[in-house]
């Protein structure tokens, strides 16, 4: 059955040389390398024949104390790529679903491209502003008229109307949070303010 070295005693075969005893481990179903083979006959995890030999049964428990068997080798190696398959699957469901959910608010309207939004938000300011800045000269006037003030001195009001639309615009458009309170109906909107001393 096994190679012109090996001899029948007794019941169990022997194995003259170590490369017919790794065969032979690996014939029985483990998974064993020479040089792993031949470190061990060295630290003497080998049992031998007083002869030098390896006997069969000696073998087998070696191999049972320190070896894996193939089949175990493989089904490992089948585990950690059935997992990392499952894993690699799963990632891409959390992104296919990530951007079908975006998607989704993009239909609904609940969300935007950012350049989009940018230029949107910059036309906003620029209307905003022209706004301010104009409201002096369409009202500038009748504000005058209304305090009982000079109307000869509408230019330094118009000075002073654009230099506080440059602060205005400069708080509105810093990184900052806006928060409104709730239930605030702006009643202090009318509330007279207090001139500068």
């Amino acid at each position: 059955m096994q190679e012109h070295n090996d001899r029948e005693r007794g019941t169990a075969r022997v194995y003259k040389t170590q490369l017919d005893a790794v065969a032979y481990l690996k014939d029985a179903g483990y998974k064993c390398s020479k040089s792993q083979f031949n470190r061990d006959v060295k630290a003497r995890k080998v049992p031998r024949t007083p002869e030098g030999w390896f006997d069969e049964t000696a073998l087998l428990g070696y191999a049972n104390a320190n070896l894996t068997p193939a089949g175990q080798v493989a089904d490992r190696q089948l585990a950690d790529a059935t997992t990392s398959r499952l894993s690699a699957d799963a990632q891409l469901k959390r992104y296919q679903a990530e951007r079908a959910r975006l998607k989704l608010e993009k239909e609904q309207g609940l969300l935007m491209p950012r350049a989009e939004h940018e230029r949107d938000l910059g036309a906003r300011a620029l209307f905003f502003r022209n706004e301010v800045r104009n409201f002096i000269h369409l009202h500038g006037a009748p504000l005058i008229h209304l305090v009982g003030g000079d109307e000869g001195r509408l230019r330094e009001l118009v000075q002073w109307w654009m230099e506080t639309t440059e602060i205005w615009i400069d708080a509105w458009s810093g990184e900052r949070e806006f928060v409104v309170n709730e239930g605030d109906d702006g009643a202090d909107a009318d509330a007279p303010c207090e001139e500068d001393a």
